[in-house]
């Protein structure tokens, strides 16, 4: 459940909600304990509830566009860079987030963990339906809030910006190059993600998960690229 309150005074709340039987409502668990440690970039949580077998998270509400566009000329994708800079430099919080090893280490060699290793605080799922913005970009759904190096985010951005963007990967390189982060991270780190990135998605769509041909393709691509 998934709804925004317009209040008499004028305000506004963004209400998220799930039974607590749920197989996900851990992910609004995370969503609780981290969101006092987010840049403010992220809407701030005014409260969290259980009431009638369900777990309500209501956060403040904000006027912008419903997600951002990636396309290359479309006008978001400085503010959006913005943001994922100054997320690359912050670090995690110790409240017991997943770390990028626990994310994606079912696709990686047991040898490739010191390279997702970090203490940086990490989105995990930088789509475009995850950004609104207006004179800023705002970043929302931290239920895959993790800790890993601060590059993460901009690698997984590019093949987002494939996938959302309709970019090519040279052009999603160029803006994910962008974020100093990124252009210091070692290449065979960014290698490791994005390969397991795109085996991730290629997992789900061999299980039949309807709809994600495009995601599977647009994740082989930007690994492709990587290779």
């Amino acid at each position: 459940m998934a709804t925004l309150l317009y209040l008499p005074d004028g305000g506004k709340i963004f209400v998220k909600g799930l039974p607590e039987d749920h197989e996900r409502v851990g992910e609004l668990g995370v969503e609780a304990k981290v969101n006092a440690y987010l840049p403010d970039f992220a809407p701030k949580l005014l409260w969290d509830l259980s009431a009638g077998g369900w777990r309500l998270l209501g956060f403040e509400g904000v006027t912008a566009t419903p997600w951002a566009d990636f396309t290359p000329d479309g006008g978001h994708l400085e503010p959006v860079a913005a943001a994922l800079r100054e997320l690359s430099t912050r670090p995690a919080p110790d409240v017991g987030l997943m770390t990028a090893w626990d994310r994606w280490s079912h696709y990686c060699d047991p040898d490739d963990e010191p390279l997702l290793q970090g203490r940086q605080l990490l989105h995990t799922d930088p789509a475009a339906t995850n950004f609104l913005v207006a004179d800023r970009a705002w970043l929302i759904d931290w239920a895959w809030a993790a800790r890993g190096p601060g590059w993460i985010d901009a690698a997984l951005w590019g093949f987002r910006l494939v996938l959302d963007g309709k970019q090519t990967p040279e052009q999603a390189e160029e803006w994910v190059s962008a974020i100093p982060a990124f252009t210091e991270a070692p290449r065979q780190g960014v290698r490791v993600l994005t390969e397991a990135e795109a085996r991730s998605w290629e997992d789900w769509k061999a299980y039949g998960v309807v709809g994600i041909e495009g995601t599977a393709k647009a994740a082989r691509a930007w690994a492709d690229f990587w290779a």
